[in-house]
């Protein structure tokens, strides 16, 4: 009897130990606006008097990608990290900052952290969620077991300096903290005394966290949203004066550090051969304290428009013994595109009732893919389909200044088209001797908006979806429906 007992406590040893090594311990990692060009790795670092050893790592033992796109902000781009769905979808289109409006991540939407909570992981994020401030809506509410940070963003910390600022009309943000099972409540004030703190307490709760359970049966998720490089740009006492090129070189400098003491935890636990790690910027560089902001390489645009600038940004995973060290792609990944690549890793099964954006990247990350899995992206601003993107080339259906002074759309009597590989910063419009690129321009629309019809749109502030629809640009709504009706007849007679 003691022989069968001492085999089956082996074998669920066993079996427990397989588990965990099919199903990697995740840490993800988003920087906030954070420019293509800001690191060594992908062309700046040392030139920008802002060395990234510690990124540059990153990229050196694990993959580099070139065309990761992005929303055009904050919010959306949390929103599609989160659920695997364009924003537009879920209501997340916009960063509102004004207190008391409906807003945020449904209760509906199923998170990244709730589909691995399904799968027997321990959750928590430190740091910027920006996907709702109210109870109901934060993040352990959907799915985290545990949160420290800020509900808001952290350009708030400037609002009670600003000339004619009234308190009465805008109340004071705090950090919060809590569970799932105890909730929520703030901690203290999010101002500018407690800003060059913040990534220093995010790195601190991030690492203690790492250490608590490194040895622990179960896998662990760990979204780490840093508040680098947001405005203001003040960097830490300890980084003051590093670069001798300014406050936002020396927060770079300590951005870097805290990146790589994160994954010095890691390696210290003994659990860096079974943890992936992914890091990736939510946008390119905003435009407020101009001209201090970050860079975006051959590209340009800023936060809130959709050119290249602003919606590609760097993105880098690790996964020892499944990501060859060193290598890159340019091929097209969005941002959405994690949700999936981490629900095929760890074998969760999608939600069915609801429309999924995100494709899953497993074969780009492991070298086996026989054909790219994206070959396109679409893009908008609010509830404008603004552009997108195929293959090489980048398509706009509304006109956008890209400048810094510039932030207004405009309509076109046809659209923009550009050899993004050939004209990376989109100067050359090509579209009139290409009149053959309307066809997969417009083609990747189709299945957005048949989709829209199906599942419908949660509205902002909106508990769940409700029948809605977008407009796509030089297509009329009767063309669309008629199509959709076509094809809901054919899929009828199929049956």
């Amino acid at each position: 009897m003691r022989t069968t007992f001492a085999l089956l406590c082996f074998l669920i040893g066993m079996t427990t130990l397989l588990m965990s090594q099919e199903r990697p311990n995740i840490v993800l990692m988003l920087s906030d606006n954070i420019g293509y060009g800001d690191f060594g790795c992908y062309g700046g670092g040392i030139i920008r008097a802002a060395p990234t050893p510690h990124l540059d790592e990153l990229a050196d033992n694990g993959m580099r990608f070139t065309n990761f796109n992005v929303e055009a902000e904050c919010t959306p781009s949390r929103s599609a990290l989160m659920t695997g769905r364009y924003a537009i979808r879920s209501g997340t289109t916009r960063a509102i900052p004004i207190q008391g409006l409906p807003q945020g991540l449904a209760p509906w939407e199923v998170t990244l952290a709730e589909l691995l909570k399904g799968e027997g992981y321990k959750t928590a994020i430190f740091g910027k969620w920006h996907l709702g401030n109210i109870e109901g809506r934060f993040p352990t509410d959907q799915g985290f077991d545990q949160w420290w940070g800020i509900p808001n963003s952290t350009g708030n910390v400037m609002w009670p300096d600003a000339v004619g600022y009234d308190p009465a009309y805008t109340k004071k943000f705090n950090i919060l903290e809590g569970t799932a099972k105890d909730g929520i409540k703030p901690v203290q004030s999010y101002d500018m005394e407690m800003r060059p703190l913040m990534d220093a307490t995010i790195q601190e709760k991030s690492v203690d966290y790492i250490n608590e359970h490194k040895d622990d049966d179960e896998p662990f998720f760990l979204y780490i949203p840093w508040t680098a490089m947001h405005h203001p740009y003040v960097p830490h006492k300890d980084f003051e004066g590093r670069s001798k090129n300014g406050e936002y070189a020396d927060m770079m400098i300590e951005h870097d550090y805290r990146v790589g003491q994160v994954m010095k935890a890691i390696r210290d636990a003994g659990i860096a051969d079974n943890t992936l790690i992914i890091y990736a910027s939510d946008n390119g560089p905003d435009r407020v304290l101009f001209p201090t902001v970050g860079d975006t390489g051959p590209f340009r645009g800023y936060l809130g428009d959709v050119h290249e600038g602003a919606v590609r940004t760097p993105m880098m995973m690790q996964w020892a013994g499944k990501i060859q060290p060193g290598s890159e792609t340019n091929e097209i990944v969005a941002i959405s595109d994690i949700y999936t690549t981490i629900a095929n890793i760890v074998d969760a099964t999608l939600p069915s009732d609801r429309a999924i954006d995100g494709v899953s990247q497993l074969c780009l990350l492991t070298g086996t893919c026989d054909t790219p899995p994206r070959e396109g992206v679409i893009f908008f601003h609010e509830e404008t389909l603004a552009a997108a993107k195929w293959r090489q080339f980048k398509f706009y259906f509304r006109g956008e200044g890209v400048q810094q002074e510039q932030r207004a759309y405009n309509d076109l009597w046809l659209p923009q088209a550009y050899n993004i590989m050939q004209d990376p910063k989109e100067y050359a419009d090509i579209l009139l001797q290409n009149l053959w690129l309307l066809s997969p321009a417009l083609k990747q629309m189709v299945p957005f908006y048949v989709s829209t019809k199906r599942f419908g749109l949660v509205q902002t502030g909106d508990e769940k979806p409700s029948p809605g629809e977008i407009e796509v640009p030089f297509v009329s709504s009767s063309q669309l429906n008629k199509m959709f009706e076509q094809m809901v007849l054919k899929a009828k007679a199929g049956n």
